[in-house]
């Protein structure tokens, strides 16, 4: 496979050398000989040891390769760091490649050259983790070995491509649990209404009342804020159909404007008077959940629990998708909206 443009050229120079293979630099024009030259930024005994040094060189990251113990192949954990170096990728994103990364535990210090393809699909084969999961692993297995055949560090076949899911869905699918917060788990969060050391109670119950998703409420500045006409803005969030402006429940107006601290530049901070972070918020999320004796619950189920309460409501569907944010009421519909034995009995009586 072809070496990306301006990343130099390895050359096996005549004779006998004790060094033969010489690394050189792209092309680029003198401007005293009024030439176009190269210059020679070293040489190696060996064509593997030429070209390790040639992607750790224009990846500047020439210490990881004389750090390395290996001297014939890059490990695995050597060639996902030289990928992720000049990668410019949004948080959650980079959160995903760590996810994956630290799934792959297995192959971490194993020369990339040496893993093979029944190799990765026992690992596939093993692995308790939901179809999804395994299929997120899989591409980012793909995108390491796209990678390293680019730039010729290994030579093989991009075995992950080729690897086969299982048929039978394993591990813990979120979507088998009751996802949404049910009317006595709203009722004991309104009971418990600041009475946590944290304080978070009234975020909670603005996720379930307003359908934010977690990040877009922690980046709601004190400016977007109309109480006048009841309105937030969302000015920031992950797809075009966020960008949109909510009406605020009545029963929000209080917990909103508590929250509205002079001098602030953010509606949320934490009680040192920082903007709250999501990992921060997260835990003390799953804390309080377990301190009110709750379900188990995800900062998503409230944006579920905000649909199926809309749903519920009998709110006209076009109305639902923009308070949600989505693009079509069916995604709305097939994922968020969850009916429980009590709505279905309700409902075959009204026939």
């Amino acid at each position: 496979m072809r070496s990306p443009n301006k990343t130099g050229c390895i050359v096996k120079l005549k004779g006998n050398r004790r060094r033969p293979y010489v690394l050189y630099s792209p092309y680029f024009y003198d401007s005293v000989s009024q030439k176009y030259k190269r210059s020679a930024l070293g040489y190696y005994s060996t064509l593997e040891e030429a070209k390790m040094y040639k992607i750790a060189y224009f990846s500047s990251n020439i210490d990881l390769l004389k750090n390395s113990n290996n001297t014939t192949s890059l490990i695995f954990e050597e060639v996902y760091k030289l990928w992720l170096k000049n990668k410019d990728v949004r948080k959650s994103t980079m959160k995903n490649y760590i996810t994956n990364f630290n799934r792959s535990s297995i192959l971490h210090k194993m020369p990339i050259d040496t893993i093979n393809g029944l190799f990765l699909q026992n690992i596939i084969n093993k692995a308790n983790l939901t179809k999804g999961s395994l299929r997120n692993l899989k591409s980012f297995w793909a995108n390491i070995w796209d990678f390293a055949l680019l730039n010729d560090l290994c030579n093989k076949k991009n075995y992950p491509k080729l690897l086969k899911l299982p048929s039978i869905e394993r591990g813990n699918k979120t979507s088998i649990r009751e996802r949404i917060f049910t009317d006595e788990e709203l009722e004991i969060l309104w009971n418990n209404l600041y009475k946590d050391k944290r304080k978070i109670v009234d975020i909670v119950l603005i996720l379930c009342y307003t359908g934010l998703r977690i990040g877009e409420l922690l980046n709601i500045k004190i400016k977007d804020i109309d109480l006048k006409e009841k309105t937030i803005k969302i000015t920031n969030s992950k797809t075009v159909n966020g960008i949109r402006t909510i009406p605020i429940h009545d029963k929000l107006l209080s917990l909103i404007s508590n929250r509205m601290y002079k001098g602030n530049e953010y509606l949320f901070t934490t009680l040192d008077n920082k903007h709250y972070k999501y990992d921060s918020f997260d835990n003390h999320f799953r804390i309080l959940c377990k301190n009110l004796k709750l379900k188990y619950h995800t900062l998503h189920d409230t944006r579920h629990t905000f649909a199926t309460l809309l749903v519920n409501a009998e709110v006209n569907k076009e109305i639902i998708i923009k308070m949600i944010g989505h693009k079509r009421y069916k995604t709305t519909l097939d994922i968020y909206v969850h009916k429980n034995y009590d709505d279905m009995k309700r409902a075959i009586n009204q026939i």
